[in-house]
């Protein structure tokens, strides 16, 4: 899965007049992967037939527009896995996270 996120680019010394999309992005992120368990929770299957982990949906990566480190970035782009137990339709799961 991607997330990309616009802010508004300015000094960091200034943050009033920023939109920091870092900081968007993490509480999106945070929001999405809330709904992901509570709508996916840990099947009772999962157990019967062995599965180390429930499924899950994690951020893995993260990019953000260039510059020096006191700018707040103007975007920022997430990248995410989703592991899916099979007791679970793949459909459902694109449905809901779009």
């Amino acid at each position: 899965w991607t997330l990309e996120v616009k802010g508004r680019l300015f000094h960091s010394g200034l943050p009033h007049l920023a939109i920091n999309s870092l900081e968007l992005a993490m509480e999106a992120s945070k929001e999405i992967q809330r709904r992901f368990y509570e709508d996916f929770p840990a099947h009772p299957q999962e157990e019967k037939y062995n599965f180390a982990t429930p499924s899950t949906m994690k951020p893995t990566q993260v990019e953000c527009s260039k510059g020096a480190t006191n700018q707040i970035p103007a975007w920022t782009k997430l990248r995410g896995d989703v592991r899916l137990t099979p007791f679970y339709n793949a459909l459902e799961v694109v449905e809901k996270i779009e």
